[in-house]
């Protein structure tokens, strides 16, 4: 990768975060909301919120309960957000490829609906 360029994370990266106090974080992009939502948040008299990922930094299986029984979420996913005025920090190990979507977010994307 470019030195020159800033690396912008997506969706299904690796990444490994080195924050200024040296502390390191790694997992896939889980998250990355899209610009335009912004628009329709200023129309509606709504504050922008500012550009974001998420990481990925574990998961695990959700304990059994009564009360929950058709949740089709079988997972508790640990995340953490990384803003945009911090992505020099990420550095790029890798993409997954992946043939279907994870989350409803990415179903435009998947199936050629993308803006």
């Amino acid at each position: 990768m470019d030195t020159e360029t800033q690396y912008i994370p997506e969706v299904d990266d690796y990444v490994v975060w080195t924050t200024d106090l040296g502390m390191k974080h790694e997992g896939w992009v889980y998250c990355k909301p899209k610009l335009e939502d912004n628009k329709s948040r200023e129309k509606n008299g709504w504050r922008a919120v500012a550009n974001y990922v998420t990481i990925e930094l574990g998961v695990k299986e959700k304990p059994n309960c009564q009360y929950d029984k058709n949740n089709p979420h079988r997972y508790i996913h640990v995340l953490l957000l990384c803003y945009e005025h911090c992505w020099h920090q990420l550095k790029f190990i890798k993409r997954r490829n992946k043939k279907s979507p994870d989350h409803y977010a990415e179903f435009d994307d998947f199936h050629g609906n993308a803006t």
